[in-house]
Formats: C-alpha cells, structure tokens, sequence
C-alpha cells in the first residue's frame, strides 16, 4: 500500500523538553493506525506536527508525497487533512446542520452546496439528535459525532482523531467505532489518539506504541499485545491475562 503519510527522525523540542524524539515511521493510505501510550508519552505533540500547527525541531514528514515539514494549518487543510481536538468546541449556538456547514465552506462558497453537504455527512455519521438542534444543548457522544462530522466536511484524506472516545459509554463507542471504520471505508486515511485499549485493540489495523517522546513498539494488535515493552510501559500485566 502507498504510504500517505512518511515521518523521518521528526523530534520537537519545548524548551529543555524533548517531547518527541526521533520519530520514524510510516502511515498506509486507507488504513485506521492508532497511536497509543502514557500520559505525556507525545501522542498529541505527534500530531501537532502533522496537522502542522507547529514544525518539528528537526527531521522531515512527507505528506502524500509532498515535503510539508515547514507547512502551516491552513496549508494542510487545503492538501486534504482534517482533525478533531480532545476538547470538542462546538459553535453553541449554532444547529448541528450549520456547525458542519461551516466545515463544508472549506470546499464550496455556495451556501446550497454546503446544506447539501451537511445532510449527507449528517446521515452518514448517524447522530441522535436533530438537525436543528442548537450545539449547546448536545450530549457528549453527539459532541464527538458533530466534532468528526465538521472535519469530515472538509472533504479530507487523511482523518487526525483525538480521543473522540473519550467520556463515551460502551455502547457509544462502538458507535462510533463503526462510524470511523465507515469513514475509512469511504477512502479517508485515519489516525487516532484514544486510551480505550479494547476499542483500539478493535478498530486498528497498526498500532503504534510512544513512550517518554519515542516509538517504542510498532505493530499488529496482537503484535502489541504480546510485546513484553508495551506491557512494561502501558498496557499491563492484566491487559495481556485479560
């Protein structure tokens, strides 16, 4: 498969702080990969730089075959990449038709087009709620629908989530675990930051493993699962019994 996205020994430096340190690896066209690790391990610093809202301190990543490590935001989201946030900000008083609306004005400046859009990401992303319903108002599981659904207007082909699990129940992640493999289904690459090791272990067909700023392992689920560092570092001893 071609690669989408090619990172090459990227680090990003605060200060005295190596937040990532030489990160090398590669992302899959139409694959779900999901990134995975402790606290501060560099998982949303990762995909800072990918989105480009800032440049790695050295190294260089390569998106769909263009170099884009000097790339702003804006940039990145004309070339087709699009993310949600930890924290959804949705417009609050704004219905969830026009919250999308707003990102299908990435594409279009027909008003007609985008409420076109809106719908069928609407449908697409199946949300409990009504069209018309003001933002505000939403419950947590449809806060990460309409967070995906906007970036997901967009007309993206590489899909950043960031823990859009997270504060879900059972049942509302596996929603949204079969909204984001219909997403892929549909030809979007997707990247995931999620906690949820299960729902991970569920979804992805790659996993990366980050500790303390560095890739430590690299692999299949069942790769990851049996690999002694990971269990060391995240996902426990009572994870692998389990």
């Amino acid at each position: 498969m071609r690669a989408i996205v090619e990172l090459q020994d990227v680090s990003k430096q605060f200060g005295g702080l190596k937040a990532v340190s030489g990160f090398t690896g590669i992302i899959e066209e139409g694959s779900i990969v999901g990134l995975i690790g402790p606290n501060g391990a560099g998982k949303t610093t990762l995909f800072n730089m990918i989105a480009a809202t800032f440049p790695p301190t050295s190294g260089s990543i390569i998106y769909d075959g263009m170099d884009i490590t000097r790339k702003k935001t804006h940039d990145m989201a004309k070339l087709g990449l699009a993310r949600t946030f930890q924290v959804t900000k949705p417009f609050g008083d704004m219905s969830v038709t026009e919250n999308i609306m707003v990102g299908a004005f990435r594409q279009t400046n027909d008003r007609k087009a985008a409420l076109e859009t809106a719908n069928k990401i609407y449908d697409q992303i199946e949300m409990n709620c009504g069209r018309d319903q003001l933002a505000h108002n939403l419950t947590t599981v449809d806060r990460k629908k309409l967070e995906i659904a906007r970036a997901l207007a967009t007309g993206p082909k590489l899909l950043l989530l960031d823990e859009v699990m997270a504060g879900c129940n059972p049942h509302e992640k596996n929603e949204l675990v079969e909204v984001v493999r219909e997403i892929r289904d549909g030809g979007v690459t997707i990247i995931i930051i999620e906690h949820d090791i299960k729902t991970i272990m569920t979804l992805c067909e790659k996993i990366i493993v980050l500790h303390r700023g560095e890739k430590l392992v690299e692999g299949t689920p069942q790769e990851v699962a049996n690999d002694q560092r990971a269990i060391n570092a995240y996902l426990g001893e009572e994870y692998r019994n389990a």
